[in-house]
């Protein structure tokens, strides 16, 4: 048993039944876990989700380590996401949950912090401040490192507290072992431990206590020294820290007080201050050292970050969500510092301004939508890029997700970092091998590559443009142009079309996916619409999609004379389709009157059977 400096007298000595303890957390882990929950797949994937992805693909935990080695960060969420899912799937849902489960795990962990600390209340309320935190939510619903690490930190302290009272071998090896997982999810996990050691500082007498401590934590470290040498690397080859690392100063200071305390601001503060200070007539130092924990857990990594920062800048919104644990332990034992019924008042404004509010969330590009835009317009067998820097692997996890299987999705940021001054010869390789390709293009002004492209005999043949936040993110398609002398037929006195590209071959209930090349001789005044159909053999209609070109983007009366344009039709095909060959037709007509334009390269008929479809 160790001994100590002070006594730790809790500074509320209700009396609160056990069992409405119980079902009081249990209630706050319930809205926790729907919080979380709910939605969770409401939007895509966003850039460092997708590296998570890329990250956790392979299924041997060595490659996924290996993969690491030029990265961030350590590699234990990595290889344990890998394994998750090859039992849960790589959707959305379950990779995202298994960012949940810590999450959740850390708010009981908050829970028991504050019951040993202060009061079951407490423990109670500062589980309902972070389990209503729109920050900690927003991470819990990522393929992200965090609410792992968050996990351990908690964990560990709720550990360190225990060992404090009794040093048993079972919670120093616990205690050892929590410290090791940390700091293989997340380097700065390892800022808890200074927080430990001050306290143990400050609480514990002979000082050779405060050495045994110092022992455990070096030993654990040790089993950080295969990995360390990777960490040295990782920083060497980045020794100005992360990129979007946050500026030090006052307005960083005012966002990251808003995004972890929410508005009004002035509620989480006076939370946390009479949480910190003891309240009886007036607001003064607390004489108990049990508040001391969660104000250094506050204050000694903010102290690291702003010292450190001159020479790695590691301040971002995300490392220092670690407060929103030592933030929610002061802020619901500044909650219960208050009388009945001035506490249930308290909590209850608490609770319904964290669910009426949303103060911490991101406007993030939209890869899902963008790579489903591709898909229903693809034509098969086309190899598909990627020139956006930051999004491209969320990008390409929804591109193999939703293309055939076989489909090349090729990052040219990834080629220009692989390649570096030789990146010119895979794209030249890339070109010649193919006839089209569709090309995503997210950056600041003209697309530059369009040159290079052009230099091989490609024409832009479809252009479609998302937005995010203002800035415009395109979709370009780029063909090497059909011969004059290719034209299936002849539409009217002018439309032409010069090529059809599709599978010929669906399952019931799927989509056909029909890629038609069109130009015209002269001007159009007339918005024409296409119509892909699959005839029986008794000509009767069994499947169609009508559109105007590019689903309305492209209107014919929009048509430059002798502009090559691609149009893609999804045509779905019933479930209850009867198996076997239909013939797949398309006719162009104008929508406003009816009026079928005939073709005239094989007589006046009203439409061109363009091959046979099987239907599965």
């Amino acid at each position: 048993m160790l001994k100590f400096k002070r006594n730790f007298r809790k500074l509320n000595s209700e009396k609160l039944p056990s069992w409405l303890a119980l079902l009081g957390s249990v209630l706050v882990l319930l809205l926790a876990a729907y919080l979380r929950i709910h939605h969770l797949d409401a939007n895509g994937l966003w850039g460092d989700e997708g590296w998570s992805v890329e990250f956790s693909e392979p299924s041997s935990p060595a490659l996924v380590t290996r993969n690491l080695v030029d990265d961030l960060h350590p590699p234990l969420y990595f290889v344990t996401l890998s394994a998750w899912r090859q039992v849960a799937g790589d959707t959305e849902i379950p990779m995202r949950f298994w960012a949940v489960c810590p999450a959740l795990l850390s708010i009981a962990l908050v829970d028991r912090i504050g019951r040993k600390l202060f009061s079951p209340s407490a423990g109670i309320a500062a589980g309902l401040v972070l389990a209503i935190a729109d920050k900690h939510i927003l991470l819990s619903q990522e393929v992200r490192h965090y609410p792992l690490a968050f996990m351990w930190m908690a964990a560990s302290s709720l550990v360190f507290l225990l060992w404090l009272e009794n040093p048993t071998r079972r919670r120093t090896l616990l205690y050892a072992m929590l410290i090791i997982a940390g700091v293989y999810t997340h380097y700065y996990t390892t800022l808890i431990l200074p927080v430990q050691v001050i306290y143990a500082t400050l609480v514990l007498s002979p000082r050779r206590c405060i050495w045994h401590l110092l022992g455990i934590m070096g030993l654990s470290l040790l089993a950080f020294a295969p990995w360390a040498i990777v960490a040295v690397h990782q920083l060497l080859i980045r020794p100005e820290g992360i990129l979007h690392s946050m500026s030090l100063s006052w307005e960083t200071a005012d966002t990251l007080t808003i995004d972890y305390l929410g508005r009004p601001v002035i509620l989480g503060i006076g939370l946390i201050l009479v949480g910190s200070l003891a309240f009886k007539n007036r607001l003064q130092w607390n004489q108990s050292p049990t508040v001391w924990y969660p104000v250094l857990w506050l204050g000694v990594p903010i102290a690291i970050s702003i010292v450190v920062y001159p020479l790695v800048t590691v301040l971002t919104d995300r490392n220092l969500a670690l407060l929103l644990l030592p933030i929610a332990i002061l802020a619901g034992h500044g909650i219960v510092s208050f009388r009945p019924p001035g506490r249930v008042i308290l909590a209850v404004l608490v609770l319904v301004n964290g669910l009426a509010s949303t103060d911490s969330r991101y406007v993030q590009p939209d890869w899902r939508t963008m790579a489903r835009y591709v898909t229903q317009n693809y034509p098969i067998g086309e190899p598909v890029l990627m020139d956006v820097r930051g999004g491209d692997k969320a990008l390409a996890y929804y591109l193999r997700r939703y293309l055939p299987p076989d489909t090349q999705v090729i990052s040219l940021n990834q080629w220009r970092i692989d390649y570096g001054i030789y990146f010119q010869g895979p794209v030249q390789d890339l070109l010649q091998a193919n006839n089209g390709f569709w090309v995503a293009y997210w950056g600041d002004g003209p697309y530059e590559m369009d040159s290079t492209y052009q230099n091989y005999g490609y024409t832009q043949t479809a252009m479609h443009r998302f937005y995010h936040l203002g800035a415009p993110i395109d979709w370009y398609h780029y063909d090497r142009l059909p011969t004059s002398d290719e034209v299936l037929g002849i539409f009217g006195d002018s439309i032409q079309l010069h090529r059809v590209k599709t599978t010929f071959e669906v399952k019931r209930g799927e989509p056909l996916t029909v890629s038609l090349w069109w130009s015209t001789a002269e001007k159009l005044t007339i918005s024409y619409s296409v119509s892909v159909f699959l005839l029986d053999g008794n000509d009767v209609l069994r499947a169609q999609h009508d559109s105007a070109p590019q689903n309305g983007h492209s209107p014919t009366n929009s048509w430059t004379p002798n502009q090559v344009v691609l149009d893609s039709h999804a045509v779905k095909i019933p479930k209850d389709l009867p198996h076997g060959d239909y013939l797949l037709a398309v006719k162009v007509y104008n929508s406003a009157d009816g009026q079928i334009l005939h073709i005239l390269t094989d007589g006046a008929i009203e439409y061109l059977i363009i091959g046979t479809v099987q239907v599965r």
